[in-house]
């Protein structure tokens, strides 16, 4: 099944969106789809009203875009928050599960599960639950690449994507984690990152580092 523009419009502010421009490739990896058809979407959700489009530059979310988004982004979060505190999922089971109950869920619904769990502020991926608290987070959170070789900064988010999830939990990166960027080797395209939290090192490529949100100690 394609994903829906709702779902592009997710990934769009999954990656970081709101506050800077997103490419066609990046979408079109996380999503597994082709660029032709991330193209195509991209031209539907400009005559929405819904993201500003720069050839070559890539795509960032409109007020009204970035409205919509944190609106789904935010259900997505509390069924996440449920699955796992509630039915016992893992971290890198419950994204596929949520995109399904997300659609189907009312705004009264979810501030009904936004009050039966207590008021989350964070679901397990490091993501804020309540749209104002999503672009106080996202303001200032860049994505791993653009953190300066010997820098130390914290993991505030994954990119939500079990597949994603199983591989940071497979190196033994969690969120809130202390990592210092040591190197990176260009041809391997690979970073090296010394995780100060459990003293382990770790070797991660540039397209996977790009799902990492991380921000300053």
């Amino acid at each position: 099944m394609s994903p829906t523009r709702e779902d592009y419009l997710k990934i769009i502010y999954e990656l970081g969106g709101e506050f800077s421009r997103v490419s066609n490739k990046s979408i079109s990896q996380k999503l597994n789809i082709s660029p032709p058809t991330v193209t195509e979407m991209m031209n539907s959700l400009v005559k929405i009203g819904w993201i500003d489009l720069k050839p070559y530059h890539g795509s960032m979310l409109t007020a009204e875009g970035a409205e919509e988004a944190k609106r789904l982004v935010h259900k997505h979060r509390l069924w996440e928050v449920f699955l796992v505190e509630k039915l016992g999922f893992s971290i890198d089971e419950v994204h596929d599960e949520a995109e399904l109950l997300e659609h189907s869920t009312s705004d009264k619904l979810a501030e009904r599960i936004y009050e039966y769990l207590g008021r989350p502020k964070y679901c397990p991926h490091g993501g804020a639950i309540l749209p104002e608290d999503m672009e106080i987070a996202d303001r200032h959170a860049k994505i791993l690449p653009d953190i300066k070789i010997s820098d130390s900064v914290v993991i505030q988010r994954f990119v939500n994507e079990d597949r994603l999830v199983h591989y940071f939990k497979n190196q033994n990166l969690n969120i809130n984690d202390v990592v210092t960027v040591k190197n990176f080797d260009d041809m391997l395209d690979s970073y090296e990152l010394y995780n100060e939290t459990n003293g382990e090192i770790v070797y991660i490529s540039s397209t996977i580092a790009q799902f990492i949100f991380v921000r300053p100690l």
